[in-house]
């Protein structure tokens, strides 16, 4: 990969948060990415699944700075503050990208532990909203009555221990 395309990555990147534009996020994804994220369990595969993601954590995010970039190679990291919620939090988003430029590869680690849990809450609430948007009358309700089933399961845990 040469300087060019990954000083071009650098810019548009920044063009994304600068703009407020989560749209300019996709041209720089390639189809078989892989995501990996402390905030969630499993690694996200595929741009569809990927931007929707990032779409939810984009609505998240405010403040987003990044400062510091480094690059090595065909990868790019950027060390980041935000604000979530009450919580400052600070984090690399570590792309490695093909030979045009795009994302094939994206992780992120975040820290403190207080703020990279209001993030998760918060994704898998929006997602569970956006997921339950889509679906009908009767599987809204049995995915509700499931979500209350296990918070009512980690309460009684948490009361055990």
């Amino acid at each position: 990969m040469n300087s060019t395309r990954l000083q071009a990555f650098i810019e548009q990147w920044h063009q994304v948060f600068e703009q407020n534009d989560p749209s300019l996020i996709l041209p720089l994804i390639d189809d078989d990415i892989e995501f990996y994220s402390p905030a969630i369990f499993a690694p996200k595969r595929g741009k569809a699944e990927v931007i929707e993601l990032l779409g939810i954590v984009f609505e998240i995010f405010e403040g987003y700075r990044v400062t510091d970039t480094w690059t090595k190679g065909n990868e790019v990291m950027f060390e980041f503050e935000v604000q979530v919620g009450q919580y400052t939090l600070q984090g690399i988003d570590r792309f490695r990208l093909d030979d045009d430029g795009r994302v094939v590869q994206m992780k992120v680690w975040i820290r403190p532990l207080t703020g990279l849990k209001e993030l998760a809450r918060t994704v898998s609430r929006r997602g569970l909203d956006s997921h339950l948007a889509k679906q009908g009358m009767f599987a809204k309700t049995l995915i509700r009555a499931q979500v209350r089933l296990v918070s009512l399961m980690r309460a009684i845990e948490e009361g055990f221990k």
